[in-house]
């Protein structure tokens, strides 16, 4: 008798053995799609930002609320994203390339413009936001590529010099002197 109850003991340990690490198995994945479905929500946000920017007309609204939307979708990601060095730097120079181009497309309109002439003075707007939209949707698939991020960086950084001296503006400063970082 007290063999049985040995062996029907020794396989209730297991069970439980058996049962504790399948649940915590379970919370581990619970846990891992969590956290997932918070990154896809930041993605989607940003992604959102950027589709509201395709199609709009700086000229009829204003573009304020729609950059500062991008800029704070894009810093949600950005405190999400682990290990994306250069992502914050990117999405902030695209952010200055997207106004730049608003005001050139603002500057560019004059009253009285055909449709025709609207929707080309809109293109480069448009072209920016499908672009910002379709490098999103291909770092969220293939993940982190510092390299890539510095290229679209310098290449956003470089229209936004190329407007400015085109049209004589004054480049946007790159700096806030009033904000220091933290020790």
């Amino acid at each position: 008798m007290d063999l049985f109850a040995l062996v029907i003991s020794a396989l209730s340990l297991l069970v439980a053995g058996v049962g504790t690490y399948q649940a915590n198995k379970r919370s581990r994945e619970a846990l891992a799609e969590s956290r997932k479905a918070v990154e896809d929500a930041r993605w989607f946000a940003l992604q959102e930002a950027v589709q509201r920017l395709i199609g709009f007309d700086p000229t009829a609204e204003p573009v304020g609320e729609r950059l500062a939307n991008l800029r704070i979708a894009s810093i949600a990601l950005v405190d999400q994203l682990e290990g994306w060095d250069g992502i914050d730097s990117w999405l902030e120079a695209e952010r200055t390339l997207g106004a730049t181009i608003g005001r050139q497309v603002m500057e560019a309109a004059k009253p009285g413009d055909t449709v025709d002439q609207r929707v080309n003075n809109l293109e480069p707007l448009m072209s920016w936001a499908h672009a910002l939209s379709n490098n999103l949707r291909h770092f969220r698939s293939i993940g982190h590529n510092v390299d890539a991020l510095a290229k679209l960086q310098d290449n956003a950084e470089q229209h936004v010099v190329a407007i400015h001296e085109r049209h004589g503006w004054e480049l946007p400063p790159s700096t806030n002197p009033r904000v220091q970082p933290l020790d």
